[in-house]
């Protein structure tokens, strides 16, 4: 089987390593709001245009990290419920302390790993994710 088009049902052999197809619908969802808030949030005032290009690029490629390494490394080990609420809380704490593009990145690994899981951890940390994703869009839009 291949392990790039491995699905959740594969065993923990064929998981390790693997990126479900939801995993990418996530990140690509994540990042079409990264790519839409970020210009709209960093140009509306004193345009930076360097910052934002940085900021884009430094949160894609944490985002791609987290989605590509860690999410299947963790959903193989059995760890996606502590894992994604982890994420969930960073994501939102990132968000409202330290904002830059992150909660994007870490809230995609937090949906990610919060839809794959069954427990009320993996649940809280879908929620926590999508709620630092959501609300980091809209005061993106909003200034």
């Amino acid at each position: 089987m291949d392990p790039i088009t491995a699905g959740p049902q594969a065993g923990p052999a064929d998981a390790a390593g693997a990126v479900d197809s939801r995993d990418r619908t996530v990140a690509l969802g994540c990042a079409l709001l990264l790519l839409i808030g970020m210009p709209v949030g960093y140009l509306s005032g004193d345009p930076e245009v360097l910052g934002l290009i940085i900021t884009v690029v430094v949160s894609l490629a944490i985002m791609a990290a987290i989605v590509l390494r860690l999410v299947p490394h963790e959903r193989a080990a059995g760890r996606t419920g502590r894992t994604a609420l982890i994420l969930g809380i960073v994501a939102v704490v990132v968000g409202v302390v330290f904002w830059t593009g992150l909660p994007f990145a870490v809230g995609a690994g937090a949906i990610a790993l919060g839809l794959s899981g069954t427990d009320g951890r993996a649940k809280a940390g879908l929620g926590l994710g999508l709620l630092a994703v959501v609300a980091s869009f809209v005061l993106l839009l909003v200034g």
